[in-house]
Parts: C-alpha cells; structure tokens; sequence
C-alpha cells in the first residue's frame, strides 16, 4: 500500500508511514487518518443501509461527501439512501452529480431512469451491481431481492477500505 499525496499538483506515492511526501513536504499522517474516517464512515452507512436505516445512511454518505465532493460512490449512495427516504430530489441531484463527474455510471443513470418512472413499476430499471474491484476486500455490489421495484440497498459484500 501507498499513500498519494494528495496535492493535485504533486500525486507522489509515499510509503503508508510516512509523516511527510517525499517531494513536496506536504503532512500525510492527518490525510491517512481523515481517509480512513472516511472509509469508516461509508462502511457504517453501508451497514445502516443494510438494517433498512436509512436515516442513519444518508448522514454517513452526505458526510463523506461533505469532505469528498468527488466521491461519486458516496454520491450513488447517498442518493439511494435518499431514495429510500422518499427524498426525491435529494437522490436525483446527487445521482446528477455522479453523472457530471462520470457519465457513464450505470448505477446513476438507472436511479435517474427509476425516478423518472416514479419508481414503483415493477419494469423499473434496477442500479446494476457496481464493478468489482481488483481487490476484494474493497469489492462493491447493490442488491435487495426484496425490494424489486426500487433502487436496491447494498448489500453485506460491499465495504470500502482505508
């Protein structure tokens, strides 16, 4: 594992206990810790949304964006967190936002496409399970047999790590 510098003008790998990068001098410690947070945060979203506790979902998911504007991840998940909360335009807007940053999500365009059916046609388009990732441990997927014509809920396989 590797930790990027998070200077946009910098982006040099640094070994994971490194206090400073090694090029530009910029502190990691801080950085490594606020993005294990972040993981922290998203699992336990992940989890809430599990236990069908949305509420507590959307809090994690929209903190994480709060502090990772770019997080599209936490975008499509605090969108359907929002859904389920029957926030409509909530979840639109932050699916919308996914779609600016990447336009081909299918999990966006779905939930988009989901909204403007008004979500409760059994012909619905359903989020497709998310690309698995390299790593397992970091794998994602989205699915809830039990709630066929709505945007799924993740499910126990999806964590984030730090």
């Amino acid at each position: 594992m590797t930790v990027v510098c998070p200077l946009a003008r910098c982006r040099t790998p640094n070994e994971p206990t490194a206090d400073a990068c090694r090029r530009c001098g910029t502190p990691l410690q801080a950085y490594v810790r606020l993005s294990a947070h972040a993981a922290r945060l998203f699992n336990e979203g992940l989890a809430a949304a599990r236990g069908h506790d949305y509420t507590a979902a959307r809090d994690r998911f929209a903190a994480i964006v709060h502090w990772y504007p770019s997080d599209t991840e936490a975008h499509n998940a605090l969108a359907l967190a929002c859904y389920h909360l029957d926030a409509r335009t909530e979840a639109q807007h932050h699916w919308r936002l996914t779609l600016t940053r990447r336009p081909d999500d299918e999990t966006a365009r779905r939930g988009l496409a989901c909204l403007a059916a008004g979500g409760t046609s059994v012909e619905t388009p359903q989020p497709p399970d998310p690309p698995v990732s390299p790593d397992s441990s970091d794998s994602r997927s989205v699915g809830s047999p039990d709630t066929p014509d709505t945007p799924d809920t993740p499910d126990s396989s999806e964590s984030r790590s730090a």
